[in-house]
Parts: structure tokens; sequence; C-alpha cells
């Protein structure tokens, strides 16, 4: 499968978008066929990987100029929420690779020529919340240690960007891009749900970090790089906004697929101990599939106007205002909210042998359930952002915004 890295216009996007998201429709029965193995490897499997790869899906993020597709925030979440269609890990690694690209494109030529002048498919893996420590060398270079949990997608990724706390209170945290390579990466990924997508821990000693492959975390978070590089608006979009925003992508796909899937088991399914021969005959069941359709229309309405916000913003080179990014957070908390609930809705139309392990609807479930409790989805302090910016109140309880 072959995708054009040409440089999208404005007025061409729908048609780059429509391109990517077609060919990650074609990846749905390959991911699909293999989320059982990633599930058991608590990794995505090697096939899958390889499939994600050769169909241009790790370059979403690749600057135009390295030979990728510097996608939109829309682009990238319907691209990533089609791929999770076929299976949660591997749309969720997808985009988080997008994420950490992102965090890369940053970063000066020399930096970004490190990353992708060799490979345009280079995967840059990500573990954003602030951990470790640094020592700054003469020469400017952080010499870092420490552990750094949660790296989706590490097994597969050649960099990864990690976070560094402060050395003093009144210091920002900062940002170093480390070959994985240059890490040991230990395997602490177990749990019920997501477990393909191989979130493990990251153990770094004494590793040097040149300058140039830093950043100021704040400065990131600001918009402090946004004009770095000519030509690319979408740095312009406001970070954080965008990072949380797009966890949500990979939820829209499980959501979806759980309806597909319980559409096609109502119209051959009986309901048991009932005089339906079909659980699609029964009023009951015609509720419930509705309901679970409008929840997730509701979750792709809300993610969706979120995205084309941020995207406006990009091509405008205008920073997001508090309260634009309050109400993202809060369309991020409801799409999330919402995508959850349509899945608990599915899960008992088809009553117990939906738990079955043979059934790919409990592994959504489960997957969902975990997904949807992410950190920066969390709706109750999306609400408490959103609710105090209406309400006039300056001081919020998150630097992530």
């Amino acid at each position: 499968m072959s995708l054009s890295p040409s440089a999208p216009s404005s007025a061409d996007d729908a048609g780059v978008r429509a391109e990517l998201t077609d060919a990650a429709a074609k990846l749905v029965p390959i991911l699909a066929g293999q989320s059982e193995e990633s599930e058991r490897l608590r990794r995505v499997s090697d096939d899958a990987a390889r499939a994600l790869r050769e169909a241009g899906m790790l370059r979403l993020a690749t600057p135009r100029a390295f030979g990728g597709f510097a996608a939109g925030v829309r682009t990238t979440m319907e691209v990533t929420a089609e791929l999770a269609r076929g299976d949660a890990s591997a749309g969720w690694i997808a985009n988080i690779y997008t994420g950490g690209g992102l965090v890369a494109s940053l970063m000066d030529d020399r930096a970004r020529a490190e990353v992708w002048g060799q490979d345009r498919d280079a995967a840059v893996a990500a573990s954003l919340t602030p951990s470790g420590s640094a020592v700054v060398a003469e020469n400017g270079d952080l010499v870092i240690s420490g552990r750094w949990g949660w790296a989706s997608g590490v097994d597969h990724a050649r960099w990864v960007a990690l976070a560094i706390a402060p050395s003093a209170a009144d210091q920002p945290p900062s940002i170093a891009l480390v070959p994985v390579a240059d890490v040991t990466v230990e395997d602490t990924w177990q749990v019920a749900g997501m477990a393909g997508t191989g979130s493990n821990t990251v153990v770094a000693d004494r590793v040097t970090v040149p300058a140039h492959r830093t950043l100021n975390m704040g400065g990131v978070l600001a918009g402090a790089y946004a004009t770095r590089h000519e030509g690319e608006s979408r740095n312009a979009v406001a970070v954080a906004s965008m990072l949380a925003l797009t966890v949500v992508a990979p939820m829209l796909g499980m959501a979806r697929a759980a309806l597909e899937l319980t559409l096609a088991t109502a119209a051959r399914k009986p309901m048991s101990l009932t005089v339906y021969e079909r659980l699609a005959d029964s009023p009951s069941v015609q509720l419930a599939v509705a309901d679970a359709a409008s929840l997730i229309d509701t979750a792709q309405l809300h993610a969706y106007r979120a995205a084309d916000d941020l995207d406006r913003a990009a091509a405008e080179a205008r920073q997001l205002t508090v309260a634009e990014r309050a109400r993202i957070r809060m369309d991020t908390g409801v799409a999330a909210t919402r995508s959850r609930e349509a899945v608990d809705r599915l899960v008992s139309v088809s009553g117990a042998s939906t738990f079955a392990l043979s059934n790919p609807l409990q592994r959504i479930w489960r997957d969902l359930g975990t997904a949807s409790r992410h950190g920066v989805v969390n709706p109750d302090l999306g609400r408490e952002i959103y609710g105090r910016t209406l309400l006039g109140i300056a001081e919020l309880p998150t630097f992530i915004l």
C-alpha cells in the first residue's frame, strides 16, 4: 500500500484525510485478526506493527519535509479511530506515536534529522508525566536518570520522549528525546484492559541527552515553539489540548466496533428464555442499540467539534484562549464517557455470552473501560475546569490544559 506524503493544502485536507482513513479501514481485518495475539503478548504483535508501518500509519506526525503527512488533528483522530475499530491497542499506539512525533517535530532541524532523516516511519513513544532527574553538563547536555511509566508502544519505537521533573520548584519540567536503545524497558504492564499497548516502564541510568534534543515543557504547553518551523502551522495548536483530545479517538473506534458486532449478533442470535428467535426482534434490544448508536454519535460530535476548533486555530496560527481550551477539555471527557456508556449498553444485549473469551466484545469492554479512565481524559476534572472557566475563576487545578 503506497500513500503519497505530499503536503496537503487546507483546500484538499479532506482528500488526504479520506485517503488515510481508507488505508486505515483496509487494515481493520488484519488488526482484528491480531488482537488476541497482541493481548497475549501484552504488546502489539510484530505482524500488526508491520502492517501499521507499511500502510503509513506511523508517519501521521512526521513533518512533510521528511516525507510524512503532518496530519491535522481531525485527520489523526479519524484515522486512529478507524484503526481501533480493528484493534484498540493498535489504534492506541498509532495515536501515541502521533503525539510523540508532534513533540519531536518541535525540536530543531538537527534533532528532526536524527529521528526521521533515514526513516520517515521512525516511531516516537512518549511518557510525559514529569519524573526522574537531570544534571546539566557544562556544554548544556542533560544527563538523565529515573523511571517513566506507561510508555505505550515503546517496544516498536526507535525513540521515546521523556518528561523530566524540575530540579527546583521554580523551574519548569523539560522533555528529553532519547533513543530507545539507550534505555531499559521493564515489563510492568500487567493489566485487565489495553494489554496490547505494551505500556511498560522506561528506565534511564545516567543517559546523556544532547541539548538539541531537549525542550522546555512549559514552553511546549504555552506554544513557544509554534513558529519554529515555517509552514508547520499545526505546531501552533495548544499542544496539551491536542494530546488529551486525540486520546479519545481510539475510544470512538472501539465503540463503533462494539456496535457493529452487536448488530451482527442480534441478527442471528435468539434471546434465551423468550419467544424471540432473534435478538433484533425484541423491542428492548431495538431500544438498546438505538441508545448506543446515539451515544456514539454524541461522542463523535463532541470530539470532532473540538478537533475542528484545534485545526482552525492551527490554520490561523492562533493560540487558543483558556476558555476555548477548557471547553475542549470538557468535550474530551464527554466523548470518552459517552463511548463507554454506549459499550456498557451493548454488552447487555447479548447477555452473559458476551463475556466468553472467544467473544471480541468483552475485550472491547475491558479495553474501553481502561482507556476511558486515562488521566488526561478524567471527565470530572474536565467538568471542574470548564465550570471554573464559565464562572470566571482564574485558578485552575492543573497546568495541563
